[in-house]
């Protein structure tokens, strides 16, 4: 199926996505487990050197 210049470029330019149901639900989080569980990490070992020199 061939698609002309013009079909491809009011694909890309049109602001609603081709999908109705996928604009209804909510995004999914923006960080990833691995992300959250590295910054968890750098708050536990900032807390106990705040500890340790206190």
């Amino acid at each position: 199926m061939t698609k002309t210049l013009d079909t491809i470029s009011d694909a890309i330019k049109n602001p609603k996505h081709p999908f109705r149901q996928v604009d209804d639900r909510p995004g999914k989080p923006k960080k990833h487990r691995y992300e959250r569980r590295k910054v968890r990490e750098y708050i536990r070992l900032g807390d106990w050197s705040g500890q340790a020199a206190a």
